[in-house]
């Protein structure tokens, strides 16, 4: 029974023993299902990804000053990452910037509850448009400095 391959789209025919192949035995086939392997790997899989952090600390401590040289051999490779890192720069100050944790200090200023909000108009607070909302502090282990009114 044909099948196609998942990498190049060609017809092969999958080896019996290997149930549900969607690659062919191409080297460049097998280069591509391996990545992809070790990317949902490392997505996925914490004591992986930690194995492997482990062994590519010790290999730079074993190959002090690789990629030093490496670039100094190379430099369409140093200059296509200053490229690509001055994009990557642009793009992470265009987003705008969520602070996820401890954004307000080291104290919560808002505590859970119902508030009044109303427009300052040249200082003056406005009594037209106000709004009652309810806040919710999602946030846990904080502790509160102002309770709500």
């Amino acid at each position: 029974m044909e099948k196609m391959c998942a990498c190049y789209k060609r017809i092969f025919i999958p080896r019996p023993i290997v149930c549900n192949q969607q690659y062919c035995s191409d080297s460049e086939c097998q280069k591509t299902r391996k990545k992809k392997w070790q990317k949902e790997k490392l997505a996925n899989d914490r004591e992986y990804r930690d194995n492997q952090a482990a062994a590519q600390k010790e290999w730079c401590s074993r190959n002090k000053g690789y990629w030093k040289e490496y670039r100094k051999r190379n430099h369409g490779y140093a200059e296509r990452n200053r490229i690509l890192q001055r994009e990557r720069n642009r793009r992470r100050r265009s987003k705008p910037q969520i602070a996820k944790m401890d954004a307000s200090g080291a104290e919560n200023i808002i505590s859970s509850g119902c508030y009044r909000l109303m427009p300052l108009c040249n200082g003056v607070i406005a009594k037209m448009d106000e709004l009652i909302v309810k806040i919710d502090v999602i946030s846990s282990g904080c502790s509160i400095a102002v309770q709500g009114p």
